[in-house]
């Protein structure tokens, strides 16, 4: 194997890298705009740091995110939405990277969240390319039943963070499902008094890897266990990044259900 050369990222490595962020149903993102993954080469932490070859991994959020955070002054939510933001989304990263055969560490300064390309061909989950079944387009979340002004608050919230919202059920990216009434049929009795008007938060990977998981292939069990994956490092990762951009949220643990209420204060507005 040819040895990476300093200062780029391994061919290969950035391939599966790409492909794996984009199989979870996040965007990539190119250049230094985001929102997205950011894909670069690991930068030496000092003379003795050997990375050549080795990518390092960011959360770039929204333009608007970004630009607000520049011109934040002290004490307004801006910067500090943008930090937990990327950490949240790069912690992300780190819990399921490994589901789909890709090891990501943190460098010695622990700053970088960095993948190293492998000695040897790595035998991580691979998705055969093919042509998707036709399925029809789910209800939307408004059809659901998921009020408007909290769907207004969430759409606002996630084009911040530069997360995507799923159009529709089975779509990519953030769900919503409206919640049953307190004490109705489906709610545990008295978990939660407020539950009229909010909705459950999820998350739906990609159509590639979900239709994987749901086959009949050989390669569906270790795309279910990547896509539980996924489910469980975005379902943690959401519930801080939204509640950075302005939504109230709650992990309601006896449930094991991330519940938004609606638009929280202070907001970030640019």
């Amino acid at each position: 194997m040819t040895p990476p050369l300093p200062g780029r990222v391994d061919p290969d490595l950035a391939d599966r890298l790409t492909d794996a962020v984009l199989l979870s149903g996040l965007p990539v993102a190119f250049g230094e705009e985001g929102p997205g993954v950011r894909i670069r080469p690991a930068r030496p932490s000092d003379d003795a740091d050997r990375c050549a070859g080795a990518a390092a991994l960011d959360w770039l959020p929204s333009p608007r995110l970004t630009g607000a955070a520049a011109m934040a002054g002290p004490g307004q939510p801006a910067g500090p939405a943008r930090e937990v933001v990327g950490t949240a989304m790069v912690n992300a990263l780190a819990e399921f990277l490994p589901a789909f055969g890709l090891e990501a560490t943190r460098d010695g300064s622990g700053r970088e969240l960095r993948v190293g390309p492998p000695a040897l061909p790595a035998a991580g989950l691979r998705v055969p390319p093919g042509a998707l079944a036709a399925r029809p387009a789910g209800p939307t979340p408004a059809e659901l039943g998921v009020p408007a002004a909290l769907l207004d608050a969430l759409r606002r919230s996630a084009a911040l963070a530069g997360l995507p919202l799923a159009a529709h059920l089975g779509g990519t990216g953030i769900t919503l499902a409206p919640c049953p009434p307190a004490d109705g049929p489906g709610e545990e009795p008295g978990a939660d008094p407020s539950a009229d008007g909010a909705a459950d938060i999820g998350w739906n990977p990609s159509r590639r890897l979900a239709d994987l998981a749901d086959s009949d292939r050989p390669e569906a069990p270790g795309a279910a266990t990547a896509r539980a994956a996924v489910d469980a490092a975005m379902r943690h990762a959401l519930g801080t990044a939204l509640r950075a951009c302005g939504t109230e949220l709650r992990w309601l643990h006896a449930l094991h259900r991330l519940r938004a209420y609606g638009e929280s204060v202070p907001t970030i507005r640019r």
